[in-house]
């Protein structure tokens, strides 16, 4: 009798253990998991280089009509500079009510007939008025434009004590800072440039040769064009 009874309840306690453990898999299953991040080991995602905001300024000392020689190749380059690289309208701030407004004006009228001449439409130099305790006030040119900069230098740690197989701190941080020196337009860091328009000029030409069934290639002539056997003839 106590042989039949421990075989029957032998299966009950069997099923009673399997129907436990799969409870504690499905709990296991729903329960919160803790996921740790990766360390970041590349170069660009340790020192990603930076694309931020900047203003550069030039003072002009209106002491006289006009700009001299070393104020006008300095506003050229300023000029160029903010054709190439700005990313708005060129400011110009004139002192009123000072000694030297009148040269002031002067100096203005110039810096924009300048602008002007490399291609600058009219419209895009503001001039603004300022007020100044000073007897003279000079004129301030001033544009934005986005730079990528990047700071490297950081020794947080002795390298020589780094047991972790990992890059130590400011290692490749030269090489992407010289790379963002030498990037031209910052913009081209976050993405491509749009397409430049066609040239409305020779796509005409092109359909016409076409329409008249002509060849619509360019051919290309060079004065250079020549044969290794007529060399020192």
């Amino acid at each position: 009798m106590t042989e039949h009874t421990m075989a029957e309840g032998f299966p009950k306690m069997s099923r009673l253990a399997v129907l436990a453990a799969l409870t504690a898999l499905l709990a296991a299953c729903q329960s919160d998991r803790v996921v740790t991040g990766s360390v970041p080991t590349s170069v660009e995602q340790r020192y990603p280089i930076g694309i931020i905001p900047e203003r550069p300024k030039l003072d002009l000392n209106a002491t006289g009509y006009g700009l001299s020689s070393p104020d006008r190749a300095m506003v050229e380059e300023f000029v160029l500079s903010w054709r190439e690289r700005g990313t708005g309208g060129l400011d110009v701030l004139t002192p009123i009510g000072t000694a030297n407004e009148a040269e002031a004006a002067s100096v203005v009228a110039e810096v924009k007939a300048i602008a002007y001449d490399f291609g600058m439409p009219v419209e895009a130099v503001s001039v603004t008025g300022y007020h100044t305790t000073q007897p003279f006030g000079p004129v301030r040119l001033s544009y934005d434009r986005l730079v990528a900069k990047l700071e490297c230098g950081a020794w947080p740690t002795n390298i020589a004590e780094n047991w972790r197989n990992v890059p130590y701190e400011n290692f490749g941080c030269a090489t992407q800072k010289n790379l963002a020196a030498m990037v031209e337009d910052p913009r081209d860091l976050a993405g491509p440039r749009p397409m430049t328009p066609r040239d409305a000029r020779r796509r005409d030409e092109v359909f016409d040769k076409y329409r008249r069934g002509e060849d619509p290639s360019t051919v290309y002539q060079s004065d250079d064009a020549g044969q290794i056997s007529e060399v020192g003839q």
